[in-house]
């Protein structure tokens, strides 16, 4: 069985220690592409190097993107962590065994994480082909940045290591996020010029839940192919 880890993407994350914090719960649990979306200015000092431990060479690769569109481009399934309540038609979990056979189905798949202060916007999620939360109190349902990646990483580095562990495999060719946004600006622009999108108050919430239906399930290069083709045949 292949044992496979998703990378771990923080979404414009505010403190530097933090960021030194999660390197350092990765590298103890086997994870190693670490990414992070708009970062704070001079996110790169001694705090996180120091909070890193062990883990500078972690530290040394993070990939570091200006838009999480673009961070998460080539990924085929992407996972987004939060705990608020979500009014949002997408699926969510807190199955961790689930998570974890989901992300061996996938060539590649990465988890979000939310800046400390506001956690994941609902845009952050409009990609996102599932959401998952760590049960908590529900008193405290708070976890710190650091804390949270620890609880994943390790939770996956556990079911990574059971001897039992089964792989669902697929000889599915699923397309990553780039070939879907593309797809969705071909839509949405269509979709404007005809004016689809009225009221214009309610245009956000009516491209959430074209954002819903498409990402219920990963698509096939073959689906979005008859998808383009549908599309484009009507706008004709």
């Amino acid at each position: 069985m292949t044992i496979k880890y998703p990378s771990i993407i923080l979404v414009r994350p505010q403190l530097p220690e933090n960021i030194g914090m999660v390197a350092r719960a990765m590298n103890n649990f086997g994870l190693n592409d670490l990414i992070v979306v708009s970062p704070r200015e001079n996110w790169l000092n001694n705090k996180t190097i120091n909070a890193a431990k062990k883990a500078n060479s972690i530290i040394k690769n993070i990939k570091v993107f200006s838009s999480l569109e673009d961070a998460i481009s080539n990924f085929t399934y992407v996972i987004a962590t939060t705990n608020r309540k979500r009014y949002l038609e997408k699926k969510s979990t807190t199955d961790f065994k689930y998570l974890k056979n989901k992300i061996n189905s996938y060539k590649k798949s990465a988890i979000l994480f939310g800046p400390e202060n506001s956690g994941l916007s609902n845009e952050d999620l409009n990609l996102a082909d599932i959401i998952f939360s760590i049960n908590t109190n529900n008193q405290n349902n708070s976890l710190n940045l650091s804390h949270a990646v620890s609880i994943l990483c390790y939770k996956i580095f556990e079911l990574n290591n059971l001897k039992n562990n089964t792989n669902l495999k697929s000889n599915l060719t699923y397309i990553n996020k780039s070939q879907l946004s593309k797809y969705f600006d071909y839509l949405f622009l269509n979709l404007e010029n005809r004016g689809f999108f009225t009221p214009k108050e309610k245009k956000t919430s009516m491209k959430n839940n074209i954002y819903a239906i498409f990402t219920k399930s990963p698509l096939t290069k073959k689906e979005l192919q008859t998808l383009w083709g549908i599309t484009k045949k009507l706008t004709k």
